[in-house]
């Protein structure tokens, strides 16, 4: 199946319908927030990849590089369409920084924990650094401490559900992915 290539782990039809709802749902909470403007092509795109890598990552504890490799090359281009049309290239710029400097930290906790933070979240964490660096430095920050607080809960609840003595894997993406979704919907 060509969609268990793209999405590994959704492979079951209510995975799919799953999957699919939350697509739309993230995609019309973007035009919700965007309205019919120039950056809404850009965070459309990024919420249709934020599911696929999210739920791949919560499912089958890997993120697509492909999805990844394509949000990199229409994220900036999209951003890039956006900042012309309004005459923003301050915020292309801030996003380029935001970008390379999430990806740079979550770098230095996947050299610290390499048990913890994969390659893959590297790479998904520039994804996020520039659509919230778009909007601004008060989004990277919001996204990441809401990322991290996320993740605090999810280990919190694990640990007190689960057996002692085995090794806990946190999907990072899925947090991310909702700490970007809270910033970019809440920021104005």
């Amino acid at each position: 199946m060509i969609i268990e290539q793209i999405v590994p782990g959704v492979d079951t039809p209510p995975r799919i319908v799953a999957a699919a709802s939350l697509t739309i749902g993230v995609a019309a909470a973007m035009a919700w927030r965007f309205g019919l403007s120039p950056p809404l092509a850009a965070y459309a795109s990024f919420g249709v990849a934020s599911v696929v890598v999210s739920v791949t990552d919560m499912v089958a504890q890997r993120i697509p590089n492909p999805v990844v490799f394509l949000a990199c090359l229409v994220g900036p281009a999209l951003l890039a369409l956006a900042s012309a049309h309004s005459d923003t290239w301050g915020s292309l710029t801030r996003a380029a920084i935001a970008a390379g400097a999430l990806a740079g930290f979550y770098l230095l906790l996947g050299l610290g924990f390499p048990a913890g933070v994969g390659f893959g979240d590297v790479k998904w964490a520039g994804v996020t650094g520039l659509y919230l660096g778009w909007l601004d430095w008060s989004a990277v920050s919001t996204g990441t401490v809401v990322a991290f607080l996320g993740a605090a809960v999810f280990v919190a609840a694990r640990r007190l559900a689960s057996c002692r003595g085995r090794q806990l894997v946190v999907p990072m993406a899925p947090f991310m992915t909702a700490g970007s979704l809270v910033a970019i919907l809440t920021t104005r």
